[in-house]
């Protein structure tokens, strides 16, 4: 299917959240937020941002009808803080003006009191402390404590893969418009228009059929407009519901990088286990995830981490326990391979290590252990229609790998100033959502009477597909980024 969107973008004519037509009466919000990661709040003073001439209302928790509670997993996130501050950017209130500049300079007239309390910001700390999202998950297979027994080499390490900013084209958005009936259109740049419609009912105390969401189109996503497009546009939503004028609340640049969260940064330590011959028996790892202040999808990512422990390896005895960390900074959340690269990241440095205490080639114990027909998992399913291995060898043929690697290592001989180097990793990734029900999706097709169509769908697209049929004859090998 060829993008309908590419010549639009091109010419930039595409329209996003910040480019729709407001009304003449659309007021315009801005988020105060807290200035410290933890604290308890003594006292805020809004007199002089309120008094300030075209503000119009600063919402704070007290304004909300319905729930103060945006978490979606685990109901541990409020909408705008009340008595405690968990991060810094942490949402306090919402300042509603008749423009953006007026809300910018009520936000400098607010001063705050907030009593500091300690802050943890690292994944370590916080299982030092105990403070954790929910309770560790674990996956096992086979026997690891009595397999290193057999092993003939055993190493121990620990790994360390950071945070990563979506840096979305466009930053997080809504305008929210009132309807007839005390309905509210939401117009938001989300990849997830059921949780913005879900949480802004239950904010707002109204049912989910009065809120109406539509997304033109993401403006990137990346996994950060997944969950976390939903608050900006519950904020506008209360804004309107009160005031009943439409709200358009677009995150500058710094605020969108302050105020929401990243890729979870991992701290990992792991045991791996082989035998004379390179095979890897065992296999354990204590991945301890840094969540941020409160869950959003960090259970699930968390999850994800599990599944791809061993990557595309078969390992017969594995034990994996991950512990979703609690810490002051803005909750951490989906981005592209949802928890897979730091599970994969893990083994991938294991073997590299072993590699490196051999002196051997790490692509020997990759491809003594690639997986084969039929073999498990670490979670219990068992592989069928297997391509590892396939794949592998394709490329490592087509690409002529071994050529390349000794050109390269003659190329690194000969100049000591410039270094080239070349990896070869496998992926196995999962295709589906791991809770089934959401593996589901519905559309309304119109057939019209001159024979076009119309489709209407809940589901956001994320970015076009490849249009060829395989890797050899797509330009941008592996990448699925054609037109």
């Amino acid at each position: 299917m060829k993008n309908i969107d590419s010549f639009t973008h091109v010419r930039g004519e595409s329209l996003f959240v910040d480019d729709v037509i407001t009304r003449k009466d659309t007021l315009y919000g801005l988020a105060f937020d807290s200035p410290k990661a933890h604290g308890k709040i003594k006292w805020v003073d809004y007199t002089k941002a309120e008094t300030l001439e075209g503000v119009e209302k600063i919402f704070t928790y007290k304004d909300i009808v319905g729930k103060n509670q945006i978490g979606g997993i685990l109901p541990d996130e409020p909408l705008w803080a009340e008595d405690e501050v968990h991060f810094w950017g942490q949402p306090i209130a919402f300042i509603v003006a008749k423009s953006e500049a007026i809300a910018k300079k009520a936000r400098k007239l607010i001063s705050i009191e907030i009593e500091e309390l300690p802050v943890i910001t690292t994944a370590k700390e916080a299982k030092e402390k105990g403070s954790f999202i929910n309770a560790p998950r674990s996956f096992s297979l086979g026997n690891s404590t009595e397999a290193f027994k057999n092993c003939e080499y055993v190493f121990e390490g620990e790994t360390f893969s950071n945070g990563q900013e979506h840096l979305y084209l466009e930053t997080q958005g809504c305008y929210a418009i009132p309807q007839e009936n005390g309905n509210i259109k939401l117009i938001s740049s989300t990849q997830g228009p059921t949780a913005v419609q879900k949480i802004a009912a239950r904010v707002l105390g109204v049912s989910m059929h009065k809120i109406e969401v539509d997304v033109t189109r993401l403006g990137g996503g990346f996994g950060g407009k997944e969950d976390q497009a939903t608050p900006w546009a519950v904020m506008a939503a209360v804004a309107t519901q009160h005031l009943n004028r439409p709200v358009k609340y677009i995150l500058n640049r710094h605020d969108d990088l302050r105020m929401t969260g990243k890729r979870h940064p991992y701290s990992s330590f792991y045991k791996i286990g082989l035998t004379k011959d390179l095979k890897i028996k065992a296999f354990e790892v204590e991945f301890l995830q840094n969540s941020g202040a409160a869950a959003d999808l960090s259970p699930a990512i968390a999850e994800r981490t599990l599944f791809h422990a061993t990557n595309s390896y078969f390992v017969p005895n594995v034990a994996t326990t991950v512990y979703s960390c609690k810490t002051n900074l803005p909750p951490n959340t989906a981005f592209r391979g949802f928890g897979g690269p730091q599970g994969m990241f893990v083994i991938e440095s294991a073997i590299a290590a072993v590699a490196d205490k051999l002196n051997i080639n790490r692509r020997l114990i990759q491809e003594a252990n690639l997986f084969d027909e039929k073999d498990t998992f670490s979670f219990g399913q068992v592989a069928t229609e297997v391509q590892a291995k396939k794949a592998w060898f394709s490329a490592k043929e087509q690409f002529e790998l071994e050529k390349l690697e000794t050109e390269i290592e003659i190329f690194n001989k000969e100049n000591q100033l410039y270094k080239k180097g070349i990896s070869l990793m496998p992926i196995a990734f999962g295709i589906s959502f791991t809770n089934t029900p959401m593996n589901h999706a519905r559309a309304l097709i119109h057939i019209y009477q001159d024979g076009s169509v119309g489709v209407s769908t809940g589901a956001c697209r994320n970015g076009p597909k490849c249009k060829h049929q395989n890797v050899a004859s797509c330009p941008r090998h592996f990448r699925n980024c054609c037109q």
